[in-house]
């Protein structure tokens, strides 16, 4: 007989982008009861698909969701988020199986463990957002540093995806975001592993995927979009390696224009990757504080927090050490 999942239960895939989080979903997804939910906002739109590296999800064994999912420009905020994804994991409960979430940015991932104190969609000064939407990049760090001292200390002035969300907590509570502290809220126990790789094969691995997107067509999936709506949309959303492809379609696209792009999108993807592994180690202490405290002990299976270097492991001998830990959770 097919085994259920007979307690409710997520596990969620983690780690740098490009250190191969699809794969080793797809491999737990082959011995379990269970669906893959995608966390990376960036695979929500449909036209985004090479740059994304969107995995062919249509042809997986595994059933997956939340790909393709946004045909139009539009912002996706975090409150919308942590709903969809917990709807879509009821959903896969319903059907006594298990989800794996796979990926995503680390502000989106703690956004399910601790939820916005905020809506996103209540503007309480239009004159402060008006004149965050018009700063330039360059001055976003020094504005925050000037509101909120505090939490600009906290925050890399290169880092200007993390400071425009600080930026916007400002604007839509009215209060420092140095003084607003998350609550966890989480509905039920989860396994969590971080994937990494070591600094240099991380590295070459996103050279090299960098030339196999372009190879596979990045750069006419980028230049449909040109002169359109979803050119300003990316403009803002600054998926790495679109706007700097736009702006090499708008050079001479000599092969020395070609390298250089190559070479700047490899350094932005390494950049932001560092950026990732740095995030995670403080929200796994801030986690595993959390669940110091708020462990759901009458579940027979406990939460777990794992970092694994695919460099290193043995992933077959892991694999099967997963699955007796996650073997209680079905009947």
């Amino acid at each position: 007989m097919e085994k259920k999942l007979k307690e409710k239960f997520i596990v969620i895939v983690y780690g740098p982008t490009g250190v191969g989080k699809s794969g080793f979903a797809e491999k737990l997804a082959s011995m379990l009861p269970s669906q893959i939910v995608n966390c990376d906002i960036g695979q929500f739109y449909r036209p985004f698909s090479i740059g994304t590296a969107k995995p062919d999800w249509k042809s997986s064994p595994a059933t997956q969701h939340l790909f393709d999912i946004i045909d139009t420009p539009k912002h996706f905020n975090v409150c919308e988020y942590r709903k969809l994804l917990f709807d879509t994991v009821e959903k896969i409960w319903a059907d006594n199986e298990l989800p794996i979430l796979v990926g995503g940015s680390g502000f989106y991932l703690k956004s399910l463990f601790f939820p916005p104190v905020f809506n996103p969609q209540m503007i309480v000064d239009a004159k402060k957002f008006d004149e965050l939407e018009n700063l330039c990049e360059t001055h976003l760090w020094e504005y925050l540093n000037k509101i909120d001292p505090k939490r600009a200390e906290q925050i890399d002035e290169n880092d200007t995806y993390r400071v425009r969300r600080a930026l916007d907590l400002w604007v839509q509570t009215g209060k420092k975001p140095s003084e607003l502290s998350p609550v966890y809220n989480f509905p039920c126990n989860f396994f969590l592993v971080f994937l990494d790789r070591d600094r240099k094969n991380m590295y070459s691995h996103i050279e090299t995927r960098t030339h196999q997107m372009i190879q596979e067509g990045w750069i006419q999936e980028v230049e449909q979009l040109l002169g359109t709506q979803w050119e300003t949309f990316l403009r803002k959303k600054k998926l790495i390696g679109y706007d700097i492809i736009m702006d090499y379609l708008k050079t001479q696209q000599t092969q020395k224009d070609l390298d250089r792009m190559i070479d700047i999108i490899q350094k932005k993807t390494k950049n932001y990757a560092k950026r990732q592994v740095t995030f995670w180690k403080s929200f796994r202490r801030e986690l595993q504080d959390n669940l110091n405290k708020m462990e759901f002990q009458d579940f027979q299976v406990s939460s777990r927090i794992d970092t694994i270097n695919l460099s290193l492991i043995d992933l077959d001998l892991y694999m099967k050490q997963l699955l007796d830990y996650l073997k209680p959770l079905f009947e």
